[in-house]
């Protein structure tokens, strides 16, 4: 089933938003323009077709859209997605990429999934990010590997493809997909997102791979295997190694900012970095909290998800 839209407001993203998790097709029908905080690189790759009265609105929509499918052969991909709910988001997606691909769950054996429609299900014991992802590198027979999480949905049937020949023209030594947030996600996530993975004309160099969307291959990570951590994983394995992103590809995931979960994800990944040697991102907390305070024109709500954010950035890289 599919639906048009017209208008991006609160009840038009949340309706966008539902059509994206149950893989419905939206057509975007504009009377005006896009609202001032949304930018046509995060709304194109989301809808099937899209128009606007104003004409450049519209070329920049169709600009952005999700890359599409093209018939002719391509090299095999294994998806290797972690899970700890139901079934994951982006099991549709994958299945419609114009590349050969085999989905990979790993559930965890506690509250993962036990089967899932379209993806082969490994049972494992849950032994950290990085150790659980190179151990399911052993169910791996294709060229290319892709390391994905259950929240994330790829956007555009040649969104996959683009990243392979992204890898091979770049020569990196892995390239990420840009996340782009949900229509609904708040100001704070979209700045974010903006920041990480912005949007280009071409691949462009990253500091570091993001396992939210990554592709590698097969072969390298056999050679240079993921480092026995916990969690930040990606950051360890990154260093000195050339990473690309591909703009292009777009990946639709953004997490809810929650002010506990916040400070436990930016303690522990900052204890990583201070664990291979990277300088603190906050060195002096009062200071920092006050910078960062000070830059938001937010609510209290946000004021508290930000400073529990600077806590843990502190905590993690004290030592």
């Amino acid at each position: 089933m599919s639906a048009v839209l017209s208008v991006l407001d609160r009840r038009g993203r949340g309706r966008l938003s539902e059509a994206l998790r149950v893989g419905a097709p939206i057509d975007l029908d504009l009377e005006g323009g896009l609202p001032a905080d949304l930018v046509p690189a995060e709304i194109g790759p989301l809808v099937r077709h899209a128009r606007a009265a104003d004409p450049s609105v519209q070329a920049a929509l169709r600009r952005w859209a999700a890359p599409g499918g093209r018939d002719v052969p391509g090299p095999a991909v294994t998806a290797i997605l972690p899970a700890s709910r139901g079934r994951p988001l982006g099991v549709g997606a994958l299945r419609g990429q114009d590349l050969p691909v085999r989905i990979l769950v790993i559930s965890n054996g506690v509250a993962g999934p036990r089967r899932c429609p379209g993806a082969e299900v490994q049972r494992v014991t849950w032994a950290g990010h990085g150790p659980t992802r190179q151990a399911a590198l052993q169910h791996v027979r294709t060229p290319y590997v892709l390391f994905t999480v259950d929240d994330a949905i790829l956007r555009g049937a040649g969104c996959l493809r683009r990243m392979v020949e992204a890898l091979e023209a770049g020569g990196w030594d892995a390239v990420v997909a840009r996340q782009i947030p949900w229509p609904d996600s708040d100001p704070v996530t979209r700045s974010r997102l903006r920041a990480w993975t912005p949007a280009a004309d071409a691949p462009v160099e990253m500091p570091q791979v993001d396992h939210v969307c990554a592709l590698y291959r097969t072969e390298t990570l056999r050679e240079h295997p993921l480092p026995e951590v916990p969690t930040a994983e990606d950051l360890a394995w990154s260093a000195g190694r050339r990473i690309g992103l591909v703009p292009g590809a777009p990946v639709l995931h953004a997490h809810e900012r929650r002010a506990g979960a916040l400070f436990t994800r930016e303690r522990t990944i900052h204890r990583e970095r201070q664990r291979l040697g990277l300088r603190p991102s906050v060195p002096h907390l009062p200071g920092a909290m006050l910078r960062a305070l000070g830059a938001l024109p937010l609510g209290p709500r946000e004021v508290l998800r930000h400073a529990a954010e600077v806590a843990g950035q502190w905590w993690g890289g004290r030592g």
